[in-house]
């Protein structure tokens, strides 16, 4: 979804949305990236994930996912990759079963997907006790996770991976794509760049972000199911 779908990263622009309405000033929501980004050192994805989720330790999580709904709708349309969006829409109105596949929170996931008119989203699922949010994520979608979701959605749906195709920006999406018939590599990551050769999968260029605050490092991607055998599927 981020960097591929949207040309932002949703994550960090509701992170700093979000600290913003907390009260918390430039320079403490600066300082809060900055550990983030420290974290991404060496590739340790998880690592950014447990820290980025424990910033919401204590926030309701009817009120979070109301909160990403308003950061949503004051979003610019342009947000969207337009040659990526186009697509998928296609697909969609040629009765495809569209699934959005994110390590990003619900509180992002669910008014993309809503909007882009998906017919299912997975995001990171956030641990709450009571209706409040503990801070720690219980299950991450990011990397292999993503290929063990398109597995379930294909099981589920009763085709076969093969005829499936799939979006990602990022080297932490591969075994996603390597997971299903055909890849779109979205923008230049070097390891899916030569994944790309090696598979003969399409690229597509990254479009330039509107601007944003800040940015963390992209943890989504974007699913689209292809139904190539026997016409479209039943949505």
């Amino acid at each position: 979804m981020d960097e591929t779908l949207l040309t932002i990263n949703s994550m960090s622009s509701f992170l700093v949305a979000h600290q913003r309405a907390r009260g918390r000033t430039p320079e403490q929501v600066s300082a809060l990236l900055r550990e983030l980004h420290a974290l991404d050192v060496g590739g340790d994805r998880d690592a950014v994930s447990r820290a980025y989720y424990a910033t919401f330790a204590g926030e309701r999580a009817d009120e979070l996912a109301a909160f990403g709904e308003r950061w949503f709708a004051d979003l610019s349309l342009d947000v969207f990759h337009a040659g990526v969006a186009d697509e998928v829409t296609a697909l969609r109105d040629a009765g495809t079963y569209v699934v959005l596949v994110s390590g990003a929170p619900p509180a992002t996931v669910a008014p993309v997907a809503r909007a882009l008119g998906a017919d299912a989203w997975f995001a990171t699922v956030q641990e709450d006790v009571a209706g409040v949010l503990t801070g720690v994520a219980t299950d991450a979608v990011i990397g292999a996770r993503k290929a063990f979701v398109v597995g379930q959605v294909t099981r589920e749906r009763g085709v076969a991976a093969d005829e499936c195709v799939a979006y990602g920006d990022h080297a932490s999406d591969l075994p996603m794509l390597e997971s299903v018939g055909a890849g779109v590599v979205v923008g230049e990551d070097p390891v899916l760049t030569a994944a790309s050769s090696r598979h003969g999968w399409r690229t597509i260029p990254a479009e330039p972000s509107v601007p944003a605050q800040s940015s963390l490092p992209a943890q989504s991607s974007v699913l689209a199911q292809s139904s190539v055998l026997g016409g479209p599927v039943d949505r």
